[in-house]
């Protein structure tokens, strides 16, 4: 058996479904070209683990394990006896299972692990292995060195002042809104030193950039609506937004263009507002947009045409009692040609200055050596905005940016420190598809949206991706091999209405309640509150696809006696089938938590029950079975496909692949032993003879 050298790309979000369709129309070039020289089910689909959600999926494909193997079970894990709590599972303390990484390292390899969730950090101590931290579904440095957030100003003739603005999507102009509770901004002051306590605390990392157990408050993490969830995150809701006067120019120190309009740019929850002129093109329309560092400047920090997207612009923000230097992207949302209103979006900044930069870079070293090699970090953005401009002017540049520059960025560390290994994530598919999601079918609840825009983004973030798979073939003929896969695809759901069960960021109030096993406090006059009444409720659904029981003697609430459980087990279950909206069952399987080890869910991280939701009554992915697909021939299924001097050329497999089989081929392929605890196996059908030995 030669050894050889391993690339996995891994992909989140990627949908073999798609994919197919779209190589079947010529339109992924790249991916048909792997295709034609490696291996591959016909339909690219990969047999998916559940449950269907970012961290236990990677942790699977990394460990060849179930996640009652490897003891990552949702996208966080219950705490122990709090049923109001959750524990962040981007952490590699939380896994009870080796990596195949560790298992290469060991074997003598040298490995790069590029932002793969839940890898961070490191379990063994070599200079052989080589870690950007995975703390968040993201990527390099979007936790630890965020030190502002992402924030959208509305500026308008409408406006009167600068000041906070009610979150609402406003999809025909700037539509300035205001209310009587909005309030000046403070005075610019120390905001950044009490923001780098909490902000990084939030992503899932302390100061230090190492994972952290993290919980929610119960009355800020009941499911009254759906975005109140993760669906949140879809909309414009999760932004910091300004609204802003459009004026006349005054006090600036350089002289202003004749017909420019003033208006400010506000970032760091108001404490910072950058000066901004609209201006004018020869024929008198405004396509342009200056932004300021303050009116004294002679430059602009950024000159922004309408259309185009600037990744990387550098600004200087106060942190603690100095000011230290970020980089954050600055694009036009809207832009009005008669200038009566500007939408700016201003991304997350990322220090460049402090030791924040490289606390999540194993050695440090590698954060200097890949900006050497690509620059620096451009941020990815991760939430906010389900209206057509946020997609195509925000979200979409944003991943076509960053996956040139992580191409960059790879190519630039594989060829320098001469890695046997190498393991990386990008998450491109899985955002650009949870804004998109709910729009990519027309509704009557949204105003009978245009699906065909939708779908159109959708199908935008696979050519991203081919052009991005393209950048990795020339490797091939420098002995490597390539795994292209993913860890779940996206589905659209058919449904309409969507029960409040199975979301996987909140506490399920909606089915549990309806069913009378979650009961909420009332008040002297009889108002529901936004609170668990734990006294009454024998059972909860916290996270995805996991509900317990309140159990006496394990729970500090409990009200059950072990003794009942069983029984109660078999009620709630009967009454999860019994369940209906529009007429139709919601629950496709519900399980006890001995017989969810079928599924490879069951143990001490998982509910007393496992259950996943029927076909159509699906958010997105995680509340659904990796079997399950959607509308516009969209699936849950993860993808997988392979090509280099160790995998058969032109091979159409029909064994079925499994994600617990990816870590063991790789094991294959770099000639080491197969991670201690996987229980997969090596896709050897694809292999050469003498890549693997039976």
């Amino acid at each position: 058996m030669a050894d050889q050298k391993v690339l996995v790309l891994g992909i989140d979000g990627m949908d073999p479904k798609l994919c197919r369709r779209l190589v079947d129309e010529g339109r992924l070039p790249n991916i048909e070209k792997m295709l034609k020289m490696g291996a591959a089910r016909k339909d690219l689909v990969m047999l998916g683990g559940v449950p269907t959600i970012t961290p236990p999926m990677w942790t699977t494909l990394a460990t060849g394990a179930y996640p009652n193997t490897h003891g990552v079970t949702c996208y966080w894990n219950s705490h122990p006896t709090e049923l109001d709590r959750l524990v962040y599972t981007f952490d590699t303390s939380k896994i009870t299972a080796e990596q195949v990484w560790e298992t290469a390292v060991k074997a003598g390899k040298k490995a790069l692990v590029w932002t793969w969730p839940c890898c961070w950090p490191a379990r063994i101590d070599s200079p052989n292995l080589h870690i950007v931290g995975g703390l968040a579904p993201l990527g390099p440095n979007h936790t630890s060195a965020i030190v502002d957030d992402d924030y959208l100003t509305y500026a308008s003739t409408e406006c009167k002042t600068i000041a906070p603005r009610e979150h609402l999507e406003a999809k025909g102009g700037a539509g300035c809104i205001l209310t009587d509770d909005m309030k000046e901004p403070e005075a610019a002051g120390g905001y950044f030193e009490s923001f780098n306590e909490m902000g990084a605390g939030n992503a899932g990392a302390d100061k230090e950039g190492k994972g952290v157990q993290t919980s929610i408050a119960p009355k800020t993490w009941l499911l009254f609506e759906h975005e109140e969830g993760e669906e949140m995150n879809e909309s414009d809701k999760c932004l910091q937004t300004y609204n802003s006067p459009i004026v006349e120019p005054k006090n600036w120190a350089h002289e202003v263009p004749a017909g420019a309009r003033e208006f400010h740019v506000i970032v760091a929850h108001g404490t910072v507002q950058y000066p901004g002129l609209m201006l004018q093109n020869e024929n008198g329309e405004y396509d342009c947009v200056e932004i300021y560092q303050n009116k004294r400047a002679a430059e602009p920090l950024v000159t922004i045409h309408d259309g185009e997207y600037h990744p990387l612009v550098e600004t200087e923000l106060l942190f603690g009692d100095r000011k230290i230097k970020t980089t954050r992207h600055f694009t036009i949302i809207k832009l009005d040609p008669k200038g009566e209103y500007v939408t700016i979006s201003i991304g997350n900044a990322l220090d460049i200055e402090t030791e924040r930069k490289e606390s999540n870079w194993l050695p440090q070293s590698l954060y200097q050596q890949t900006v050497d090699i690509a620059g620096y970090v451009p941020y990815a953005i991760g939430v906010g905005g389900g209206y057509p401009e946020m997609i195509s002017r925000r979200s979409l540049p944003s991943w076509n940016c960053f996956e040139k520059w992580q191409a960059k960025a790879l190519l630039g560390l594989i060829e320098e420190n001469q890695y046997d290994a190498v393991f990386t994530h990008i998450h491109n598919h899985d955002h650009i598809g949870h804004p998109c999601w709910r729009w990519a079918k027309t509704r009557e609840k949204y105003g009978n949206n245009d699906e065909k825009v939708y779908q159109g983004f959708l199908e935008e973030i696979f050519e991203q991706t081919d052009d991005y798979v393209g950048q990795f073939l020339p490797l091939i003929d420098k002995g490597w091999n390539i795994i292209v896969t993913s860890d779940h695809g996206l589905l659209c759901s058919e449904e309409d209405d969507l029960p409040y069960l199975g979301e996987g960021f909140v506490m399920n109030v909606g089915v549990m309640r309806d069913l009378g096993y979650t009961v909420l406090k009332k008040d002297e006059n009889g108002k529901v509150l936004r609170e668990i009444d734990w006294e009454k409720t024998t059972a909860v659904a916290p996270r995805g696809n996991h509900i317990y029981i309140n159990l006496k003697g394990r729970n500090p609430h409990g009200i059950v006696d072990p003794a009942d459980k069983y029984e109660l087990e078999r009620k709630i279950i009967d009454d999860l089938y019994s369940y209906r909206m529009n007429g139709k069952r919601i629950v496709n399987i519900a399980l006890r938590n001995k017989d969810a080890a079928l599924l490879g869910l069951s143990g001490d991280r998982c509910g007393d029950i496992i259950y996943f939701l029927e076909e159509g009554f699906n958010r997105l992915h995680g509340d659904a079975l990796s079997t399950t697909d959607g509308y516009f021939g969209t699936t849950v299924s993860p993808i997988f496909f392979a090509a280099g001097p160790g995998i058969k050329e032109g091979c159409e497999t029909d064994r079925v692949i499994r994600e617990v089989d990816v870590a063991p081929t790789v094991s294959a392929l770099l000639n080491i032993p197969i991670p201690a605890q996987c229980e997969g196996a090596p896709v050897y059908q694809i292999l050469k003879e003498g890549t693997y030995k039976i």
